[in-house]
This record gives structure tokens, C-alpha cells and sequence, in this order.
């Protein structure tokens, strides 16, 4: 992945590549959240890697909207998303940051510490853990502003100047745009058994307002993005009973959880781009019941799982899951 900017430009030439090129950033994307996880960085570091994942999960909606918008002839707007992306991208939305091993100089220092100490990796690669359970080494970022230059060279390339796309109900820019953040501010838990989170993550994506993933999509996320490697155990946040199981427009494969009547209103769940199940409609399950694995399918930007939480009627009004869900951080 050392060279995923070159390739980016190269697809948005080559519109042939753009599909091959999505599924490079979308590897990216997993390999970060692995290192986001991964205990040898410490937490200052974690929060570049969650900011770089956020960075390509971006790159990854304005690829897929230029993508929609050139094959269906819509130019000028798909030329404005080019340009964008572009911008996005020589501007720092993707940097060539190492990683590089630092092994502890002790009686645990092992021959595989050794044979680690000083090596590269690239900021998209994969690290390993440490090699056993006494093991201290760690991993730093090392920042690399080398490739800043490239921005001029573009422009000169296009024989224009880049510029920001203007809002219009195709195309939006997505260098101003952040995904909003949840609110975790405390609520009342609407039953006596506290909900919890589906799996272990950061969330990327919150409730509310936000570019939307691909023209005519909506722009209001109706639940949580949570970070996480394809193949992630994903559990049911509360008891319940499966009222749907299989594949379902842009969700991909997805889960949904009745979970009954809560202070009088009827509340579900659901749990999308899931890449397997293990439950059957009308199964009943128990909170914290690995009910699926996570996945990149249907219309998603990279690895993730998508969370609703809907009150009402079978598909009902989506609410904020941080009504239901406490989270510590």
C-alpha cells in the first residue's frame, strides 16, 4: 500500500481502475483499524491512526460518488468531485508516515525482538503484535513530509488550479466535512438491563447530518459507524428475538433484533454490511450474544458495522443509539 496516492491519481485517469482502487483503500482502512488495536502504539499515536482511518473513509465516499457520477454521464459534477479528490489527497489526505519497531534492551528482549528492532513499516501496513507476553517493545509514527511538493506538480499537470467542488445535491466536498460525533453525554436507560456497545471500536460516523456516501444517497446517518476489521464478532445489544436476517439494499447482509416493548414504545435493532450471520428468523437471543461477524458489504466506504436502533413499528423512526447504548469514552 506504500504507493496508494499514486494509485488514487492513477484511477481517477483511468476510470477502469477506480473499483480495484476502492478495494486498495478499503484494505488500507482494515489495516488501520488493526493497528488502532494493536498495544505496542501508545494512545497518542492511536488517535493518528483513528484520524488517518476517518481520512480515507472520506477519500472513500468521494471516490465512490465520482465513480457513480461518471458512469452516469453526469461530467461537470464529476469533474468538480475529480478535482476535489485531488486536492483532498495533495493536501495531506493521505501521507507516507513509517512505523518503525523499537525493541526493549533487556533480559525479555528475545531474538525476535532483535530481529524487529529499527524495522519500517509503512503507515498502511499491517504491524505485528508483540512477540510474547513480556514483551515491552513498541512502535512510533514517524511523520514524512516529503510527498507536499506533489500539489504544485498536479496543478501544473491539469493546467488549472484545483479547486473545492460547490455544494449541489450530486456532489459535495468532503474537505470541510467531518463525521459528526456522537453525543455521549449521560440518558436515562430506557430499561433496567444496560445495552451495550456490538463490538469493540472506535465510532467513525455518528448520528445525524452528514455527506452522504454516493449520489442520491441520504445525507442523514440513521445510526453509528463503528470501526472495525472485517470478521469482527458482532453482539446483540440487548435481549431479543431476530425479526430479519440476510441481505437488504445498501445495509449489504444484515441482522435485525426485536427487543420488545421499552417504557411503551417497541424497539429494534439492526446491524448492517455484516459479512456472515449465525442466528435464523425467530431465533431468540441473549444480550452479548455474538450474533454476526462484521463486513464491508453492500454500499459501505471501508471495513465497518453499521448500527440502527429504530423505535415504532418494524423499521420505525431511527434514533440516536446513544439514547440506549452508554459508552465511557
Amino acid at each position: 500500500m506504500a504507493k496508494l496516492k499514486e494509485k488514487i491519481l492513477q484511477a481517477l485517469k483511468n476510470s477502469s481502475q477506480l473499483e480495484i482502487t476502492l478495494n486498495n483503500v478499503s484494505k488500507s482502512q482494515e489495516n488501520l483499524l488493526k493497528n488502532h488495536s494493536n498495544p505496542v502504539f501508545n494512545q497518542k499515536d492511536k488517535n493518528k491512526i483513528l484520524k488517518k482511518f476517518t481520512d480515507l473513509q472520506n477519500i472513500a465516499r468521494s471516490l465512490q460518488r465520482y465513480k457513480n457520477l461518471n458512469e452516469n454521464n453526469y461530467d461537470q459534477d464529476a469533474q468538480e468531485e475529480k478535482e476535489n479528490i485531488e486536492t483532498i489527497l495533495l493536501k495531506g489526505g493521505i501521507s507516507y508516515n513509517k512505523y518503525i519497531w523499537h525493541s526493549e534492551n533487556s533480559e525479555n528482549t528475545c531474538d525476535v525482538c532483535k530481529s524487529l528492532d529499527g524495522k519500517e513499516f509503512d503507515f498502511y501496513d499491517e504491524v505485528p503484535e508483540r512477540p510474547h507476553p513480556n514483551c515491552k517493545c513498541t512502535v512510533e509514527i514517524v511523520e514524512d513530509t516529503s510527498s507536499n511538493s506533489d500539489f504544485e506538480r498536479v496543478k501544473e499537470e491539469n493546467n488549472d488550479t484545483n479547486k473545492i467542488p460547490s455544494q449541489n445535491p450530486t456532489s459535495q466536498s468532503t474537505s470541510k466535512s467531518q463525521s459528526p460525533q456522537p453525543n455521549h453525554a449521560p440518558k436515562n436507560t430506557p430499561q433496567s438491563q444496560r445495552w451495550i456497545k456490538p463490538c469493540n471500536g472506535p465510532i467513525t460516523s455518528g448520528f445525524g447530518k452528514r455527506v452522504a456516501p454516493v449520489p442520491g444517497a441520504s445525507e442523514y446517518h440513521n445510526g453509528w459507524d463503528i470501526g472495525v476489521s472485517v470478521g469482527t464478532p458482532v453482539s446483540t445489544i440487548a435481549d431479543g428475538k431476530v425479526i430479519a436476517v440476510g441481505p437488504a439494499r445498501g445495509y449489504g447482509n444484515w441482522v435485525a433484533i426485536d427487543h420488545g416493548i421499552i417504557n411503551g414504545i417497541k424497539v429494534t435493532s439492526e446491524y448492517g454490511h455484516i459479512s456472515s450471520w449465525n442466528v435464523s428468523y425467530g431465533q431468540t437471543v441473549k444480550q452479548g450474544q455474538v450474533i454476526a461477524k462484521s463486513g464491508n458489504t453492500g454500499t459501505s466506504s471501508g471495513p465497518h458495522l453499521h448500527i440502527t436502533i429504530r423505535e415504532g413499528n418494524f423499521q420505525g423512526k431511527a434514533v440516536d443509539p446513544g439514547k440506549y447504548i452508554k459508552i465511557g469514552f
